[in-house]
């Protein structure tokens, strides 16, 4: 193994680094990441090479998980000028944000849940990270700052209609006076990539204050798949 280019090693590891989510009911048995955390713990360019297949679709069940990725973004902040950060925004291709109600900063949140979000299959890694926040609120300037760019730069996006007010907040703060929402954008850049959108749950009062605002209305506007479940 040693004696193998260095380009196919790091292959290998991206490929052993793949989630398993072959797993019968729910993943308490075995965590499908084992293998991806511990290669992480081998050097940072091997760490650099498997976290993207744990960032490639972020999953947020609830509002302590929410809590728990804004304090991952902090971490990266926080290391920016070290080897050990990483672009989030660029690693996330799927978000998916399930009923977030509640404080955002439960001290019990479990590293996954027994769960399966819209547009997962078994090809498509889930990340929920393990990290147990000490306290945290989302309606604080400083972590919309933090996830808008994640979520809104996921080309694909499902969440839960209670939870649309989560999008709205990254909506406004990534708008931020930037973008005329009251023009016709066909042909000038918008601040986000999301060209699919699954909306799933209960019908949520959330709903009416998004579409009339501009910013929820604009963004309707452009996406091109819409799904609901």
């Amino acid at each position: 193994f040693s004696d193998l280019p260095t380009e196919l090693v790091l292959l290998i590891f991206k490929y052993a680094a793949q989630p398993d989510f072959a797993q019968p009911d729910t993943y308490t048995t075995k965590n499908p990441y084992s293998s991806a955390l511990s290669l992480s713990c081998v050097s940072k360019v091997v760490r650099r090479t498997v976290l993207p297949e744990l960032l490639h679709t972020v999953l947020l069940p609830e509002a302590r998980h929410v809590a728990a990725f804004i304090q991952a973004l902090r971490m990266q902040k926080k290391y920016v000028d070290r080897d050990l950060s990483l672009d989030y925004a660029s690693c996330v291709h799927r978000v998916w944000i399930g009923e977030c109600r509640g404080p955002l900063g439960d001290q019990n949140a479990p590293f996954i849940n027994n769960f399966t979000p819209p547009f997962i299959n078994n090809s498509t890694p889930p990340f929920v990270n393990n990290f147990t926040p000490s306290a945290a609120e989302f309606d604080s300037e400083s972590d919309v700052s933090l996830l808008a760019p994640v979520i809104l730069a996921a080309p694909s996006l499902a969440i839960e209609f209670v939870s649309m007010d989560i999008l709205l907040g990254c909506l406004k703060y990534a708008c931020n006076s930037d973008v005329d929402l009251n023009v016709d954008h066909r042909n000038s850049p918008l601040p986000w990539s999301t060209k699919s959108l699954t909306l799933s749950g209960g019908f949520s009062f959330q709903w009416w204050p998004f579409v009339a605002t501009t910013h929820g209305s604009t963004f309707l506007t452009s996406i091109q798949h819409l799904t609901l479940l």
